[in-house]
Protein backbone atom coordinates (compact mmCIF):
# COMPACT_ATOMS: atom_id res chain seq x y z
CA UNK A 1 0.00 0.00 0.00
CA UNK A 2 1.10 3.30 -1.13
CA UNK A 3 1.67 6.37 1.75
CA UNK A 4 0.66 9.42 -0.42
CA UNK A 5 -0.13 11.85 2.82
CA UNK A 6 2.16 15.04 2.60
CA UNK A 7 5.20 14.73 4.94
CA UNK A 8 6.00 17.63 7.26
CA UNK A 9 9.27 18.07 8.64
CA UNK A 10 8.82 20.28 12.48
CA UNK A 11 12.03 20.69 13.85
CA UNK A 12 13.11 19.66 17.57
CA UNK A 13 13.88 22.27 20.29
CA UNK A 14 15.43 22.78 23.35
CA UNK A 15 14.81 24.86 26.16
CA UNK A 16 17.60 27.87 27.46
CA UNK A 17 14.72 29.17 29.88
CA UNK A 18 14.62 28.25 33.61
CA UNK A 19 17.87 27.55 34.59
CA UNK A 20 20.06 30.37 35.68
CA UNK A 21 23.25 30.92 34.90
CA UNK A 22 26.42 29.58 37.00
CA UNK A 23 29.70 29.61 36.83
CA UNK A 24 31.47 25.91 36.70
CA UNK A 25 32.56 25.54 40.06
CA UNK A 26 28.74 26.63 41.03
CA UNK A 27 27.23 24.02 38.25
CA UNK A 28 29.56 21.13 39.26
CA UNK A 29 30.69 21.32 42.65
CA UNK A 30 34.21 21.35 41.38
CA UNK A 31 36.66 23.79 40.13
CA UNK A 32 36.95 24.73 36.75
CA UNK A 33 39.88 23.54 34.88
CA UNK A 34 43.24 25.24 34.69
CA UNK A 35 43.46 24.91 31.06
CA UNK A 36 41.15 25.74 28.15
CA UNK A 37 38.66 22.77 27.20
CA UNK A 38 36.78 21.19 24.61
CA UNK A 39 33.36 19.47 25.58
CA UNK A 40 32.07 15.70 24.68
CA UNK A 41 28.26 15.16 25.60
CA UNK A 42 26.51 12.18 24.81
CA UNK A 43 26.37 8.20 26.08
CA UNK A 44 29.16 6.38 26.39
CA UNK A 45 28.67 4.54 23.51
CA UNK A 46 31.20 3.05 21.19
CA UNK A 47 29.15 4.07 18.30
CA UNK A 48 29.60 7.53 20.18
CA UNK A 49 33.03 7.73 18.70
CA UNK A 50 34.90 9.28 22.02
CA UNK A 51 37.11 6.46 21.89
CA UNK A 52 38.69 8.16 18.88
CA UNK A 53 39.44 11.49 20.87
CA UNK A 54 41.16 9.91 23.63
CA UNK A 55 44.35 9.59 21.76
CA UNK A 56 44.52 12.79 19.91
CA UNK A 57 44.13 14.74 23.82
CA UNK A 58 46.99 12.26 25.25
CA UNK A 59 49.25 13.82 22.98
CA UNK A 60 46.95 17.52 23.19
CA UNK A 61 48.91 19.79 26.13
CA UNK A 62 46.95 23.16 25.12
CA UNK A 63 43.86 22.08 26.36
CA UNK A 64 42.05 19.70 27.92
CA UNK A 65 39.02 17.30 27.46
CA UNK A 66 35.78 17.20 29.74
CA UNK A 67 33.67 14.03 29.15
CA UNK A 68 29.45 14.70 30.19
CA UNK A 69 27.67 11.43 29.83
CA UNK A 70 27.32 8.15 31.36
CA UNK A 71 26.69 4.81 29.39
CA UNK A 72 28.01 0.72 29.03
CA UNK A 73 30.96 1.32 27.45
CA UNK A 74 32.22 4.08 30.31
CA UNK A 75 34.40 1.04 31.49
CA UNK A 76 36.57 0.78 28.06
CA UNK A 77 36.57 4.20 27.55
CA UNK A 78 37.88 5.42 31.31
CA UNK A 79 40.79 2.32 30.73
CA UNK A 80 41.75 4.12 27.94
CA UNK A 81 42.34 7.27 29.04
CA UNK A 82 43.48 6.18 32.16
CA UNK A 83 47.09 8.07 33.69
CA UNK A 84 45.82 10.92 31.45
CA UNK A 85 45.36 14.40 33.08
CA UNK A 86 44.11 16.11 30.15
CA UNK A 87 40.55 14.04 29.91
CA UNK A 88 38.06 14.39 32.86
CA UNK A 89 34.96 12.42 33.15
CA UNK A 90 31.99 14.80 34.91
CA UNK A 91 29.48 11.32 34.84
CA UNK A 92 25.49 12.22 34.24
CA UNK A 93 24.74 16.08 33.92
CA UNK A 94 21.70 17.65 35.23
CA UNK A 95 20.41 20.22 31.76
CA UNK A 96 21.25 23.33 34.41
CA UNK A 97 25.08 21.93 34.44
CA UNK A 98 25.36 20.95 31.22
CA UNK A 99 24.35 24.68 30.18
CA UNK A 100 26.76 25.87 32.58
CA UNK A 101 29.64 23.61 31.44
CA UNK A 102 29.06 24.01 27.72
CA UNK A 103 29.06 28.18 28.01
CA UNK A 104 32.50 28.00 29.00
CA UNK A 105 34.20 25.65 26.72
CA UNK A 106 36.12 26.42 23.78
CA UNK A 107 33.57 23.96 21.50
CA UNK A 108 31.62 21.16 21.61
CA UNK A 109 33.04 18.18 19.98
CA UNK A 110 30.85 15.44 18.05
CA UNK A 111 32.66 12.55 17.04
CA UNK A 112 29.87 10.03 16.17
CA UNK A 113 30.64 7.16 13.83
CA UNK A 114 26.76 6.19 12.84
CA UNK A 115 24.40 8.56 10.40
CA UNK A 116 22.41 10.60 12.84
CA UNK A 117 19.60 12.29 11.74
CA UNK A 118 19.29 15.27 14.02
CA UNK A 119 22.12 15.58 16.31
CA UNK A 120 20.59 17.26 19.77
CA UNK A 121 24.11 18.26 21.40
CA UNK A 122 25.01 20.27 18.62
CA UNK A 123 21.23 22.62 19.44
CA UNK A 124 22.45 21.73 23.16
CA UNK A 125 25.67 23.93 22.18
CA UNK A 126 24.19 26.45 20.06
CA UNK A 127 21.56 27.59 22.51
CA UNK A 128 24.29 28.86 24.73
CA UNK A 129 26.53 30.05 21.89
CA UNK A 130 28.93 27.73 21.93
CA UNK A 131 30.52 26.50 18.51
CA UNK A 132 30.73 22.68 17.50
CA UNK A 133 33.32 20.84 15.71
CA UNK A 134 31.22 17.57 14.30
CA UNK A 135 32.37 14.85 12.37
CA UNK A 136 31.54 15.14 8.21
CA UNK A 137 29.01 12.87 8.82
CA UNK A 138 25.00 11.97 8.79
CA UNK A 139 22.79 15.32 9.49
CA UNK A 140 25.46 17.11 10.92
CA UNK A 141 27.44 18.48 8.61
CA UNK A 142 23.88 19.99 7.32
CA UNK A 143 23.02 21.92 11.18
CA UNK A 144 26.82 23.35 11.38
CA UNK A 145 27.25 24.23 7.35
CA UNK A 146 23.71 26.14 7.50
CA UNK A 147 23.70 27.81 10.80
CA UNK A 148 27.74 28.85 10.06
CA UNK A 149 28.09 27.85 14.14
CA UNK A 150 30.62 25.39 13.50
CA UNK A 151 33.35 23.41 11.79
CA UNK A 152 33.20 19.70 10.35
CA UNK A 153 35.90 17.62 9.67
CA UNK A 154 36.93 14.06 8.24
CA UNK A 155 40.67 13.23 9.68
CA UNK A 156 42.07 13.56 13.46
CA UNK A 157 44.37 16.19 11.65
CA UNK A 158 41.87 18.09 10.34
CA UNK A 159 40.33 17.74 14.03
CA UNK A 160 43.35 19.55 15.36
CA UNK A 161 43.40 21.94 13.65
CA UNK A 162 39.86 23.12 14.00
CA UNK A 163 40.93 23.18 17.92
CA UNK A 164 44.12 24.87 16.83
CA UNK A 165 42.12 27.77 15.13
CA UNK A 166 39.59 28.08 17.85
CA UNK A 167 41.95 28.08 20.60
CA UNK A 168 44.51 30.97 18.79
CA UNK A 169 41.57 32.83 17.24
CA UNK A 170 38.63 33.41 20.30
CA UNK A 171 37.09 35.94 17.79
CA UNK A 172 36.06 33.22 15.69
CA UNK A 173 34.83 31.14 18.44
CA UNK A 174 32.61 33.96 19.78
CA UNK A 175 31.82 34.96 16.27
CA UNK A 176 30.79 31.30 15.30
CA UNK A 177 28.66 31.05 18.60
CA UNK A 178 26.57 33.99 17.92
CA UNK A 179 25.69 32.47 14.68
CA UNK A 180 25.02 29.17 15.75
CA UNK A 181 22.78 30.94 18.96
CA UNK A 182 20.86 33.09 15.97
CA UNK A 183 20.14 29.65 14.15
CA UNK A 184 18.75 28.31 17.31
CA UNK A 185 16.30 30.94 17.92
CA UNK A 186 14.99 30.64 13.88
CA UNK A 187 14.72 27.01 14.10
CA UNK A 188 15.40 24.91 17.42
CA UNK A 189 13.57 27.39 20.39
CA UNK A 190 10.72 26.02 22.00
CA UNK A 191 8.59 28.98 20.11
CA UNK A 192 9.55 28.44 16.73
CA UNK A 193 8.61 24.62 17.46
CA UNK A 194 5.22 25.48 18.76
CA UNK A 195 4.26 28.29 15.73
CA UNK A 196 5.36 25.62 13.19
CA UNK A 197 3.50 22.88 15.19
CA UNK A 198 0.09 24.77 15.80
CA UNK A 199 0.41 26.71 12.34
CA UNK A 200 0.25 23.03 10.64
CA UNK A 201 -2.67 21.80 13.02
CA UNK A 202 -4.75 25.16 12.04
CA UNK A 203 -4.19 24.35 7.84
CA UNK A 204 -5.15 20.88 8.74
CA UNK A 205 -8.50 22.45 10.60
CA UNK A 206 -8.80 24.68 7.34
CA UNK A 207 -8.52 21.40 5.49
CA UNK A 208 -5.44 23.57 3.47
CA UNK A 209 -2.65 22.35 1.66
CA UNK A 210 0.33 21.72 4.27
Amino acid sequence: MDFNAPLVQIPYFVSVEGHQQQTFDEAIGESAPQKPYFLFVGRLEKFKGLQTLIPIFRQYGKAQLLVAGKGSYEQQLRQLAEGCANIRFLGHLSDGQLQAVCRQAVALIVPTLTYEVFCLVVVEAFRVQTPVIARNLGGMPEMVEESGGGIVYNTSGELVAAMELFLSNPSLRVEMGRLGYEAYQRRWSPEIHLQKYLGLIRKIQRNEPV
